[in-house]
């Protein structure tokens, strides 16, 4: 995911411009983290989007495969 989706994946959630401007730049310095940015997003009232993490998608895939 480039910087340009995240900060319309934002967009749509209803963050403020400077709400987006500090997550993004947090993103920018440390690369982009979707627990991290929905561990955030939380902690400013907002609801999580970016929901799909691939430490998860790896669990399952290696339960699935047992």
């Amino acid at each position: 995911m480039n910087i340009d989706e995240i900060a319309f994946e934002l967009e749509l959630a209803g963050l403020s411009r400077e709400q987006q401007v500090k997550l993004l730049s947090s993103i920018k310095r440390s690369g982009f983290d979707a627990k991290a940015v929905d561990k955030k997003l939380l902690l400013m009232g907002f609801t999580p989007i970016f929901t799909i993490y691939d430490d998860d998608e790896e669990d399952t895939c290696k339960r699935d495969t047992k």
